[in-house]
């Protein structure tokens, strides 16, 4: 689980790093990464219903969150990145979408 200190919880946050971030998309994710936050790093994820219903949704956003978790040590310190779910995420296996949102989140630390 992803600790509190380590999500992203306002709706600003979310706004800022969809509109003014560095965007890197896989077949079923894409990752913002906004850099120069102060209290970082930080995760934000985005489900929406076109993904599935609550049960689904629900589902996916807690493996995004586990993947995140798994990964707070490699994210630089002064990062927001939020994921944002694509249709089809929800039929994909565990390894595939946390390989997945691994790339991306490799390629948006590279490419700012």
């Amino acid at each position: 689980m992803l600790p509190r200190a380590h999500r992203v919880l306002r709706a600003d946050d979310f706004r800022r790093a969809v509109r003014r971030g560095c965007r890197t998309g896989t077949p079923h994710a894409v990752v913002y990464r906004v850099t120069g936050e102060p209290d970082g790093p930080r995760f934000g994820v985005i489900v929406s219903k076109q993904v599935g219903g609550a049960v689904v949704r629900n589902r996916v956003r807690r493996r995004i969150q586990s993947i995140c978790a798994g990964v707070l040590g490699e994210v630089p310190a002064t990062d927001l990145i939020v994921v944002r779910a694509l249709p089809g995420a929800h039929e994909v296996s565990w390894d595939t979408l946390r390989a997945e949102i691994d790339d991306g989140m490799r390629r948006a630390v590279r490419a700012a």
